[in-house]
């Protein structure tokens, strides 16, 4: 659409030379948050395992099944869980980490459940038992914590963009709002990620015991919320 050379843009201000263009809002939003997720390796490893979720119950109507059967064991709801900062929409996103954060406990017992299921091969009680053993870490748990509390922002900020009546002066207030608050949450934690901080010191969620995995690798909370802010700004 902006293409230099050839792009529409390119070609109607060659027509019409007083023609103001702007590159869609909701696109370069998205191409922020893509580069702040470049630039953060361990978001990449967090997104890598919701992917693996996210396979794991897309593709087996059985893990399904079993997985809302867990639900019901813990008294838990479950959520569809869907990819993550992928190419689709940030609220996209924003509800699929939402929906784990949701499913948590039901989860972590299916993947509990399936690891002890002899009727399953061994190479498979082993992969859910690598998947139990993520969900009850606790750098897990705050990593989950820190993205609900960021994409919310992110999903808050590209819903209101696409309204009909935003203005470019409403758009650069959201813009600069969204920024204000990502900025507080480097001093003062997000909702989910306080409530992740309790759980690790409590040593439990629910009915998940949580226990530090010297494997993982956490997200490093400052650098990725000033990524966001930095990839942000030039939006402004």
């Amino acid at each position: 659409m902006l293409g230099k050379n050839s792009g529409v843009a390119t070609r109607l201000t060659a027509r019409y030379p007083n023609l103001f263009t702007w590159h869609c809002m909701i696109h370069r939003l998205e191409l922020a948050v893509s580069d702040a997720v470049d630039e953060v390796q361990a978001v990449n490893h967090f997104k890598v395992f919701l992917e693996k979720i996210h396979n794991l119950y897309s593709q087996s109507n059985k893990n399904s099944r079993e997985l809302l059967e867990a639900a019901q064991e813990v008294g838990s709801q479950v959520l569809k869980i869907g990819r993550v900062l992928s190419t689709r929409w940030v609220a996209s996103s924003f509800r699929s980490v939402k929906a784990v954060w949701t499913s948590y406990e039901a989860l972590n017992r299916h993947f509990e459940n399936a690891a002890g299921d002899q009727t399953r091969s061994s190479k498979e009680r082993q992969t859910y038992r690598g998947l139990a053993r993520r969900m009850q870490s606790k750098e897990f748990l705050c990593d989950l914590g820190l993205m609900f509390d960021a994409l919310s922002e992110f999903a808050n900020l590209s819903q209101q963009l696409q309204a009909h009546s935003v203005t470019l002066l409403r758009a650069d207030h959201l813009l600069k709002r969204t920024i204000r608050v990502l900025a507080s949450f480097k001093d003062t934690q997000g909702e989910k990620f306080e409530e992740a901080l309790t759980a690790q010191a409590l040593g439990h969620l629910g009915s998940v015991p949580l226990e530090s995995n010297a494997k993982l690798t956490p997200i490093n909370a400052k650098q990725f919320l000033q990524s966001l802010i930095n990839n942000l700004a030039p939006l402004i």
